[in-house]
């Protein structure tokens, strides 16, 4: 391996490059099983994987028109109303230039809030896979999708 294929190789530890991570969260019902597909795409060298995992957080954004000496404007705070980190898969050596696919079935509380939207409130559901490893973590980026109420 000549310098400029280390030089790239460390590039990669420290940037996260090393993989690609990629998520599909399809709509779902609080309460009810949600299935999640984490798709991990390695670069050219092998990489040592703790664990993928997800991160899952329900936000609530709060719109509330203050008052200044500039006049009015609208401030905006958010909560996280609920969070958790799920393992999909434990880890291992991962194969440079393979494709990995990982289906995890999970259930949202069915005491949580569902997805919603008006003028001063808005309640989201954000998802994030990721790999846990040395360097940077590859991860997909925060995703949202629409979590609702089940009736009957």
């Amino acid at each position: 391996m000549g310098i400029f294929d280390k030089l790239k190789k460390m590039g990669n530890f420290i940037s996260g490059g090393a993989a690609k991570v990629e998520l599909n969260v399809p709509g779902g019902f609080l309460g009810t099983p949600l299935i999640v597909n984490v798709t991990v795409k390695i670069g050219e060298n092998a990489v040592e994987v703790k664990s993928v995992y997800l991160n899952i957080q329900c936000v609530e954004k709060i719109k509330e028109e203050v008052e200044n000496e500039d006049g009015k404007e609208i401030e905006e705070n958010e909560n996280v109303i609920f969070e958790s980190k799920i393992i999909v898969a434990e880890g291992g050596t991962f194969e440079g230039g393979k494709e990995y696919s990982f289906l995890k079935e999970i259930i949202l509380p069915e005491s949580s809030q569902a997805t919603s939207l008006d003028d001063s409130r808005e309640v989201y559901w954000e998802f994030m896979a990721g790999l846990d490893m040395k360097g940077n973590d590859p991860d997909s980026g925060w995703i949202k999708a629409n979590i609702d109420i089940l009736t009957a």
